[in-house]
């Protein structure tokens, strides 16, 4: 509640009887408390917040000026009228209050501050010095919302308000501002940093990129490379073809910030190819960028690639040279020879050639594939998108910055290579130059900054530009370099070479040093008990939690970007994985699954963890650690690090059991977090399998019921895991725990799992109940929303995306929509049209949904056949029983799923399905509209799941001659199974050799008639046939060889 007694100051400033008696209040009142923590809580205890958010209200003009003024006047400084000095000193002591720290959150949200403040940025309406106090008012909001404590959601609420439409013309204004004045420069300064710490979440990555603020931030970057004179030669001669020579920037003033740029970049495009695409293609990116051949070589340059030629290190000799790779060191461009002879021999997943081509090509061409289903899905539709264009010269210019900055620049531009990188855009050459230039400088950066720690930054509210830098460069280069190795055996090992395993380890160390002080003291009061008075109140008059020190966020950060690094560095060799537990870090990885960490403890101090012994858990309540609270992004970066610890037989059997992992990982599938359940269930696959010591103690605990629950969840992602999972509880389990699996699944919810495209049919019900809508909004959030004031061109009707650069209106005097010009370029047309298939690709919600149910589909019919598999065979045991207790259970899924209908499931798997035969298309899709999605569509078998299917019937086949007898009898599976022995994928046709083996086969005897009559049906079915195709003409050995011995066996069984 406000105070009794208001000081005179407040009383003149709501009194004031003229302009001049106000603003000289404010001015003393800022005076006052800059810098003055324990005043500004005095004065939030009196409301005087209310009262400067009721003077910026009332301050605005009452009569704006008109649009055509106002972008005439835009970024041009002027003389300040009486009402924009008085918002100017009420923004500046906003921004006052606000860099006081977290606890000022409370009353500056309880006072509405961040639309008044957000009312003020518009270039249009506001002069550029009230712009740049608003811009500083919210930036130190969002410096406040970072050291807020944890489980707050201050971040939340101002990018939510920020990012929302209404507010992105003015961001793009100031972005795209032509001026030079320094005041500008900061402007554009603060809306990057802005971005960088605040685009955290997808919904805000897309509205960023189709609101202009992406091509904005491209424009500014190409001034960059103006200014450093590293323009392409003849781009200007190029873009006078094309209509782009005019979109060439100028230079880039001495005074702007290029990592912030970057940074700002690095967050919109991250883990998407569709928003990396957005910056390749960005109008003045390829004005300074275009595609040109560079010949020929200079003479230091031709000597050293001649040199490698000869060495067999390079081809560049016979590839196109850009100008850009004249900035860089020649480097071998071909895999190490471990990594080429292991990928002649075997060749990635799905990549096949037939035996003609294997010898008449000499060796196989191997392209790099990245993971990413929607791409894989519409590879064949959209395969020419992008596979026929040249690499942007951008790539080479960004190792090239990486090689030539330093520090945040250095880490920011490897960050934007990373992104580009993931997503497909470089050559396969470049990760090459990726693993000798740049991962070597990150493991370099990390080295120069991990330094010792001041004891006078341990525990101050205030950090030093110098450390500050450091503890960014620590928390951000370690996640650049994850994101580099991920998916790279090459990357991974040059990371390896630079020492970033025993790196990594230290920096999660590091992180767990035990805080004297998790929250700065409060300053000393001769009235100690004076805050009590605002105990009680609206917020708006009283301070909240005091929030935490910079230290303990920097550490939270660090340990994420550590945790993540080593779940990245582990994925491929078991030899990274034994380096990194001999640093001792699995007690690290251990305790940053706990919410509320403790003291980190070898094997030998940790206790045995069991079932009931709940009480070990005794100091990991929510209190105020020394060691921090982990919040749900490190936990799951935890779990992912378990999980891939896990495929090592070795760690389960000795580091994770000995630390007592399972019973952590357990917990974690109960947490409220839905993505924590879903790390969770990731790391426990690999804790369940029948050789690890934990399986028996998470039996005990309940494991199968909770995942089961979590199989019935709304989320996807978690049914999927939960499913992978449990097809791992029953490999090699008994009859028992195999039918308690099914029961609490519950066989009719399997059923509906492996046969109905649930989230296909959920969207596509939700779509057309919104098209019957009366009147519904059908407005697109990609969509602008405000209004215009000129209208869109005729031929733009029905498109739901408009590319911001070829259709934006234009924020200069005119007004207009862009010149057509840009519409009729050849390039910016082929631009538009490969973005229109990525976006399509990546955020098309059918293909997302279709996605999840093939994955779905696949983990339930992988677990109906480890249902039916007996387990491997105990000393003693003998194979009468193995038969006796794989019959059993073949007899029970029968019983429960339906024989009858789970055939006729598998069948369908291998057919062509029509999906919605009678749903229209409302718009043709290359007009940009996503509406389509709800069409009808034909969806052929996936690879995966008729891999599923062959292994069930194969487990069938090698039980009882009785359950060969049923699967002979089913004559159309068959047909539909003899489709896919010309299948591009290996495994396929090799688990079809193995059931053509499996199906002719005798136990004893009393089977040889059976044996025959199986034989002759196969061969009247034409599989003979396709077998000796197979054993004759197939690229893979292992095909051929068991192709030979199905073949045999099927002639001896009816000759």
């Amino acid at each position: 509640m406000t105070r009794s007694q208001s000081p005179p100051l407040l009383s003149h400033i709501r009194g004031a009887r003229n302009y001049q008696e106000q603003l000289a209040a404010l001015r003393s009142l800022k005076d006052e408390i800059v810098g003055h923590d324990q005043y500004k809580e005095e004065w939030v205890g009196y409301g005087v917040i209310k009262v400067i958010v009721r003077i910026l209200q009332t301050t605005r003009s009452a009569t704006r000026p008109s649009s055509k003024e106002s972008r005439g006047q835009a970024g041009q400084s002027r003389a300040l009228s009486e009402d924009e000095v008085l918002r100017l000193q009420a923004l500046q002591l906003l921004a006052s209050f606000a860099s006081g720290g977290p606890a000022f959150l409370s009353p500056l949200h309880g006072c509405g501050v961040i639309p008044v403040i957000l009312s003020n940025i518009s270039p249009l309406e506001n002069p550029p010095q009230v712009i740049l106090t608003a811009l500083r008012a919210l930036s130190n909001i969002a410096d406040a919302a970072s050291l807020a404590a944890p489980g707050s959601n201050d971040s939340t609420i101002l990018a939510d308000t920020l990012f929302a439409p209404r507010y992105l013309d003015s961001l793009y204004a100031i972005l795209t501002s032509d001026s030079t004045a320094t005041v500008v420069q900061e402007q554009k300064g603060l809306v990057a940093r802005l971005i960088s710490r605040l685009c955290k979440e997808a919904h805000h990555q897309n509205t960023l990129a189709n609101g202009g603020i992406l091509d904005a931030l491209a424009t500014i970057l190409a001034s960059f490379v103006v200014q450093r004179g590293e323009v392409v030669p003849e781009a200007a001669v190029v873009g006078q073809s094309d209509g782009l020579a005019e979109i060439i920037p100028s230079p880039a003033p001495r005074r702007a910030n290029l990592a912030l740029v970057l940074e700002a970049i690095s967050v919109i495009i991250a883990d998407s190819r569709f928003r990396a695409c957005m910056l390749l293609c960005s109008p003045a990116i390829m004005a300074v960028f275009p595609s040109v051949e560079l010949s020929p070589l200079g003479k230091e340059m031709k000597s050293a690639s001649t040199a490698l030629e000869m060495s067999g290190l390079s081809i560049l000799g016979s590839k196109r040279t850009g100008a850009m790779d004249h900035l860089l060191p020649i480097v071998p461009t071909s895999q190490p020879k471990s990594l080429a002879s292991h990928f002649a021999q075997f060749p990635p997943l799905g990549y096949s050639l037939s035996r003609e081509q294997l010898f008449s090509n000499g060796k196989p061409s191997i392209s790099r594939a990245f993971w990413d289903p929607a791409r894989q899905e519409s590879a064949s539709s959209d395969g020419d998108a992008d596979t026929d264009d040249p690499e942007s010269p951008l790539i080479p210019w960004l190792i090239h910055l990486v090689r030539s900055t330093a520090d945040a620049e250095r880490a920011m531009a490897a960050s934007v290579v990373a992104s580009l990188f993931k997503a497909g855009f470089a050559n396969p050459e470049r990760e090459a130059a990726l693993g000798m230039l740049v991962i070597p400088l990150l493991c370099q950066l990390l080295k120069e900054h991990d330094k010792e720690r001041e004891a006078s930054a341990t525990d101050s509210p205030f950090v030093e530009p110098d450390t500050a830098l450091g503890w960014a460069v620590l928390e951000r280069t370690p996640t650049v370099i994850a994101r580099l190795v991920a998916d790279s055996e090459y990357l991974q090992q040059s990371a390896f070479d630079c020492g970033v395993v025993k790196l990594v380890c230290k920096l999660l160390k590091d992180s767990y040093e035990p805080l004297s002080a998790r929250s700065a003291p409060r300053p000393w009061s001769p009235n100690p008990d004076s805050g009590g008075e605002q105990s009680e109140g609206v917020s708006s008059c009283r301070t909240g939690p005091p929030g935490v020190l910079p230290i303990y966020t920097h550490k939270i950060k660090m340990r994420e970007s550590a945790l993540k690094l080593m779940a990245a560095m582990i994925t491929f060799k078991e030899e990274y994985r034994k380096a990194m537990v001999e640093q001792d870090i699995v007690p690290y990885i251990v305790e940053s699954l706990y919410r509320s960490p403790r003291k980190p403890r070898s094997s030998k101090e940790k206790p045995k963890e069991g079932p009931g012994a709940e009480g070990n858990d005794a100091d990991h309540v929510d209190h105020d650690s020394p060691y921090g609270t982990n919040p749900s992004t490190v936990i799951i970066a935890a779990c992912h690090v378990i999980r891939i610890l896990g495929r090592s037989v070795s760690n389960l059997r000795t580091r994770l059991e000995d630390h007592g992992v399972a019973m952590p990982v357990f917990r974690l599938l109960k947490h409220p977090d839905a993505e924590v359940q879903i790390a969770a269930c990731g790391a426990v696959c690999n804790l369940i399998l029948e050789y690890s010591p934990m399986r028996e103690p998470l039996i005990k605990e309940g494991i199968v019921k909770v995942l089961c629950e979590h199989a019935h969840s709304l989320s996807p992602r978690l049914r999927l895991n939960s499913m992978w999972a449990l097809k791992h509880v029953v490999i090699g389990a008994g009859n028992d725990l195999k039918k308690q699996c099914l029961d609490e699944l519950e066989p009719g919810w399997l059923v509906q799992l492996i046969c109905d495209d649930t989230e296909d049919d959920a969207l596509h019900a939700r779509m057309k109940l919104e098209r019957q809508a009366p009147d519904a909004d059908e407005d697109d959030e990609d969509m602008e929303i405000e209004p215009r004031e000129t209208e869109a061109p005729e031929d733009l009707s029905g498109r739901t995306w408009l590319w911001p650069p070829m259709y934006r209106i234009s924020s200069s005097s005119t007004g207009n929509w862009l010149p057509s010009v840009r519409r009729e370029s050849p390039r910016m047309q082929r631009a538009e049209k490969k973005l229109i298939a990525l976006r399509g690709a990546e955020l098309n919600p059918t293909r997302k949904a279709r996605v999840d149910d093939l994955a779905i589909q696949e983990q339930g019919l992988c677990f109906i056949g480890n249902l039916i598999v007996p387990p491997a065979s105990a000393v003693g045991s003998s194979v009468s029983q193995e038969i006796q207790d794989m019959t059993e259970m073949v007899d029970y899924v029968f019983l429960n799923l339906g024989q009858d209908r789970l055939f006729e499931i598998l069948a369908s798997k291998l057919r062509v399905k029509v999906l919605h035969p009678f749903a229209r298309r409302r718009y043709p899709s290359s007009a940009g509209d996503d509406s389509s999605s709800s069409s009808s569509r034909v969806l052929y078998p996936q690879t995966k799941v008729v891999e599923a299917v062959v292994r069930i019937l194969s487990h069938l086949a090698a039980s009882i001659p009785r359950h060969r007898q049923l699967v002979i009898a089913q004559t159309e599976l068959l047909r539909l199974l003899g489709g896919h022995f010309n299948s591009k994928d290996m495994e396929v046709r090799r688990l079809l050799c193995h059931l053509m083996a499996n199906l002719v086969c005798v136990d004893d005897s009393s089977d040889a008639q059976g044996r025959v009559q199986r034989a002759q049906e196969l061969k009247k079915m034409g599989f003979l046939s396709k077998l000796e195709t197979l054993e004759q003409m197939d690229a893979e050995l292992d095909v051929r060889e068991r192709a030979k011995d199905a073949a045999w066996q099927m002639k001896a069984g009816y000759s």
